[in-house]
């Protein structure tokens, strides 16, 4: 009798991730989590310590795919703005292949409410703002090779475009409506010129 595969590490936090991201870090049982990932809860438990630390590794699983992956490959066009662009249209692309309009894992946490640990809400806010970071030093790349006026401050620019790709996850998972997420994304990149 052959023996039961064993589940990577991957496996078990890209189930758990889907998990969080229906129900949230609060609405997520013991049992949901077992049930999806096929462990038993003495299992999750000793990979993981406890629900936030498997909530802990499927933000950072989440992150380090969703995020960091696509930041570090945006940041090497050649453009900086149409980086930014392109990030905006991804996320316009991801929410609109959202079929169950379950939304980003950590957009949902930060809103979530949910008696999480300190340590997990601050990784959460840490790992969603990676994107600022990124917003930031394209903005001032563009603003050093002329490409935007020295006026622009590239911190506060940064946040508004924080804000405004926060707005187009929560809308979007409400109602995934592209048109309407297109026409909010363009209008806040009005501010860094017109699209070539």
């Amino acid at each position: 009798m052959p023996r039961p595969r064993r589940l990577t590490d991957e496996d078990v936090l890209d189930c758990s991730v889907e998990v969080f991201r229906q129900r949230g870090y609060a609405g997520a049982s013991l049992r949901d989590l077992t049930q999806a990932t096929g462990l038993s809860a003495a299992s999750l438990y000793n990979r993981y310590g406890d629900k936030d630390g498997l909530f802990i590794s499927s933000v950072n699983r989440y992150a380090d795919l969703g995020i960091s992956e696509r930041l570090a490959r945006l940041e090497q066009a050649a453009d900086p703005i149409a980086a930014i662009r392109q990030f905006f249209d991804e996320i316009i692309a991801m929410s609109d292949d959202d079929p169950h309009h379950l939304g980003c894992l950590l957009v949902n946490s930060l809103l979530d409410g949910g008696a999480m640990s300190a340590q997990a809400r601050s990784l959460v806010h840490s790992r969603l703002f990676e994107v600022q970071g990124f917003l930031e030093v394209q903005i001032a790349r563009a603003k050093k090779s002329g490409a935007l006026p020295d006026s622009m401050n590239p911190v506060a620019m940064a946040e508004y475009l924080t804000a405004t790709v926060l707005s187009l996850r929560v809308l979007a998972r409400i109602d995934a409506n592209p048109p309407m997420l297109r026409r909010i994304a363009a209008q806040a990149l009005s501010a860094l010129g017109s699209e070539k």
